[in-house]
């Protein structure tokens, strides 16, 4: 009896694990996050990197979504909005080909292809278009924000935060414009050059003043 041989080329691809679909999202997220923060602290004129750790950067994703309840609102109505239009295109491609004008010549061509590749990559067309509408959040809540407290504070339009004690007894009252594991980032009361103060040996207690 003839053994079948299996050519090793028609075997199919393996698939992306859930595994690695978590690496890629987790890059991707770091990503965005070090980009959102350096757009943020730039308008500051701060290089932030000079005074993070590798910690605070491999978790910048998770800070900066979780210190910005109006960026996480807005990821998840880019990721919904981005669902629906991934769904409504090929729809929107099928009504349009259906059109007598779309029914023949090059126009009809570029139809069939756009509807075949939408078929075959629906899954590819989700995620780019999840990618871009979350890259788009990032990117623009880190120029939103940056901008607008860089305004407040030119204009002296700053509202007091925090109260900051140090080692030596000192306390000031300050606008916190960041925080991470080493250093203080804010504008004292009354002033509107910004500080980076560092956290080991220096500061005491850091409170935040009730609204």
């Amino acid at each position: 009896m003839e053994e079948e041989v299996i050519n090793p080329i028609e075997k199919k691809e393996s698939q992306l694990g859930i595994q690695d679909y978590l690496s890629i999202g987790y890059v991707f997220l770091l990503i965005l996050g070090v980009l959102h923060q350096t757009i943020y602290y730039n308008f500051l004129g701060v290089n932030i990197f000079e005074y993070s750790s590798i910690l605070d950067v491999l978790i910048s994703p998770v800070s900066v979504i979780a210190g910005d309840l109006k960026l996480l609102i807005g990821i998840i109505i880019c990721v919904v909005l981005a669902i629906g239009y991934a769904k409504v295109l090929p729809k929107y491609y099928t009504w349009l080909s259906k059109k007598k004008k779309y029914q023949s010549g090059k126009k009809k061509a570029r139809l069939d292809k756009a509807l075949n590749t939408f078929k075959t990559g629906s899954k590819q067309l989700v995620f780019v278009m999840i990618s871009l509408y979350i890259i788009g959040a990032f990117i623009g809540f880190g120029v939103g924000r940056g901008g607008k407290i860089k305004q407040k504070i030119e204009n002296g339009d700053i509202k007091i935060t925090h109260q900051i004690t140090f080692s030596d007894g000192e306390s000031q009252k300050i606008t916190m414009l960041g925080k991470n594991s080493l250093n203080v980032i804010y504008v004292k009361e009354g002033q509107k050059e910004v500080l980076v103060s560092p956290i080991e040996g220096n500061i005491k207690t850091i409170k935040k003043i009730a609204d």
